[in-house]
């Protein structure tokens, strides 16, 4: 990983932070070889091999999704008539007329495994029913897929009861046959456990859910069919929004005018195009993302480089546009950021405050109030821009107000 320090607002008195933005490169590897979980607060967070899995079970306690690894080829297609008692008699003719079946490219909960639940049967998970009398879910569909090197495998999620998913595999030839079992409250602290058919073996492979933020991985678009992509994707109880066109992402805070969405491709794949008339990568350049962690901290992101399959490098700027979260002490009354800093014309001020009201006061060298300006707040966190394009040029003190807190940053007009 490579950083670079680009710019740092700095502040001082009792409560103030700066902002701090950061250019950083995280790497896949040559071909997109691994996967790779990041912090946006403590950077990479673990990394694996792409193609040591096959299937992936879903680990929380409410959890039933099951996911196929889409990027090393892996396919899945439900057996249009099977039930579990046809599964060492299957009859595979007519594959190539089935319909195949991907991971949601929105949402964790829903792999390949659960697309073919009826939505009108809340009971239905796709590979399986839930019984209300037993409480356990009851495999009800046989599956095919497709491995790495062409391998087939014939497929069931026998049950998952007790919190143990139960399946069994076995060749299209019953030449090999195995049941497995996975116990999901071994690997509760991860979203998935992963397993390798072609190895029969249960693979741990990914960090700490609560460690990590965004994922570089590989998966499948619909452009407008199924394709495989390059990008990011990001955690449960994370959420981002895109925003374009913007005049110049570099400045450009607004945040708090946008609507932040759960679905985890928001950040995705299409920050980057390959332009074939020069065969180079390209960035939109107004194009920003903002990404909200689990500590409500607003993460900026504005991608600058691509390596391709030759390095699987990714390059980009992140910045804490909130600073959120630093200090328990000072939430109830906290400059999260000035800027820009120094400044000729107007500040952008986003500061957190339990208050209903809050002061906002800029005052020169002597002690002289020259600005000052009431606001209601909105709960929480708040941005306020003001203009100081009539104030003459110096080295102020900001000073906010709320309650019996204040909190003070120092300001440069030019």
């Amino acid at each position: 990983m490579r950083k670079l320090n680009l710019l740092f607002l700095s502040v001082f008195a009792v409560i103030s932070v700066g902002a701090q933005q950061i250019i950083d490169t995280v790497s896949v590897g040559a071909g997109y070889a691994n996967q790779q979980w990041y912090s946006l607060a403590n950077d990479e967070q673990g990394s694996s091999p792409k193609n040591n899995w096959d299937i992936a079970f879903e680990t929380s306690n409410q959890g039933s999704s099951i996911h196929i690894n889409s990027s090393t080829g892996v396919e899945l297609w439900v057996h249009p008539t099977a039930v579990a008692t046809d599964f060492s008699s299957l009859d595979t003719t007519g594959i190539s007329t089935w319909s195949k079946l991907y991971n949601s490219n929105q949402t964790w909960e829903t792999g390949a495994f659960n697309q073919v639940a009826d939505t009108s049967n809340s009971f239905d998970l796709g590979w399986g029913l839930y019984n209300m009398i037993t409480h356990t879910v009851e495999g009800n569909r046989v599956f095919i897929i497709k491995l790495p090197g062409n391998v087939y495998r014939k497929i069931i999620i026998e049950s998952l009861a007790g919190g143990d998913y139960n399946f069994r595999f076995a060749s299209i030839d019953n030449s090999v046959d195995v049941s497995q079992s996975i116990t999901k409250s071994i690997y509760n602290t991860k979203n998935f456990v992963y397993f390798s058919l072609l190895n029969n073996q249960l693979v741990d492979r990914e960090p700490v859910s609560l460690n990590w933020d965004i994922t570089f991985t590989q998966y499948i678009e619909f452009i407008p069919s199924a394709y495989l992509v390059t990008g990011i994707l990001h955690n449960k109880d994370i959420e981002s929004v895109k925003v374009q066109p913007v005049v110049d992402p570099s400045s450009y805070n607004g945040w708090q005018s946008q609507t932040f969405s759960t679905n985890i491709n928001t950040v995705g794949y299409d920050w980057k195009s390959f332009n074939m008339g020069t065969f180079q990568w390209e960035f939109s350049d107004s194009t920003v993302y903002f990404v909200k962690d689990r500590d409500e901290n607003i993460w900026k992101l504005i991608f600058t480089g691509f390596g391709g399959s030759s390095t699987g490098n990714y390059i980009f700027s992140k910045e804490n546009v909130t600073t959120v979260g630093i200090d328990d002490n000072m939430k109830n009354n906290l400059i999260l950021n000035v800027y820009p800093n120094p400044t000729t014309t107007s500040i952008q001020i986003t500061y957190h405050t339990k208050e209903a009201n809050t002061n906002i006061k800029l005052i020169d060298v002597t002690g002289k109030i020259v600005l000052t300006k009431n606001i209601i707040n909105q709960g929480g966190l708040n941005q306020e821009f003001i203009d100081v394009s009539t104030i003459s040029k110096g080295i102020y003190t900001l000073a906010i107000t709320s309650g019996n807190n204040t909190s003070t940053q120092k300001l440069i007009i030019q």
